[in-house]
């Protein structure tokens, strides 16, 4: 559900709020630096907001994570919660302005969503002890393709997480083009569902 969710996320910022992506800090980064070269500098502007709030949300979801595993009242999967606000206050606005944010709202609506993906990455990795990324795949691709080279053992779970993230940027895409005042909410109930879903299974583990 999170990578599906980071599939959605990623298409509907690229393609409804000004060409950047959410979670791709690589491909950011390098827009960020053709437009410190002169090229394109409000690209490279959008770019570097969504990196600064990728940082942002890694960090607050990372101080969550970290103090759930360390005995607090937060469960593993609250982390998710703070994801939730920014992407619930996303759909909102969205539906708000009719779908048609200014300038500046589609720049706030793109830095919420970045640090929305931070939160997910962030808090994947410390809370459930995931090595494998829900909103990034260069690192999990490069590395299933060398494991299938030296010592010829293939991951699955890399083609998986690939076909889930493909899978929910290409609804997401559908759902701008037939549904555009919906598309924000399909990220929104998903990562609603898996919270939903990891308080149930921590729940029936303290209780076993």
């Amino acid at each position: 559900m999170l990578t599906f969710s980071a599939g959605a996320v990623n298409a509907w910022g690229f393609l409804s709020l000004g060409g950047v992506f959410t979670s791709v800090v690589t491909a950011n980064s390098a827009l960020l630096g053709v437009g410190l070269g002169g090229a394109d500098p409000a690209l490279g502007a959008l770019a570097a907001v969504a990196v600064l709030c990728y940082v942002l949300g890694a960090a607050g979801a990372g101080w969550a994570a970290g103090r759930a595993q360390r005995g607090g009242r937060l469960r593993p999967a609250d982390f998710l919660l703070l994801e939730l606000v920014l992407l619930w206050a996303v759909v909102a606005w969205w539906l708000t302005v009719g779908g048609d944010p200014s300038g500046g709202e589609r720049t706030a609506m793109l830095g919420t969503l970045a640090a929305a993906m931070g939160c997910q990455n962030a808090g994947v990795r410390v809370a459930m002890g995931a090595q494998v990324p829900t909103a990034y795949l260069t690192g999990l691709l490069t590395g299933a393709v060398t494991d299938a080279v030296t010592a010829r053992r293939v991951q699955w779970r890399a083609p998986v997480t690939m076909a889930l993230l493909i899978l929910g940027a290409a609804a997401a895409t559908l759902l701008e083009r037939l549904l555009p005042g919906a598309a924000p909410l399909l990220p929104a109930l998903l990562v609603t569902a898996a919270w939903l879903t990891g308080r149930v299974r921590t729940g029936s583990r303290r209780a076993s």
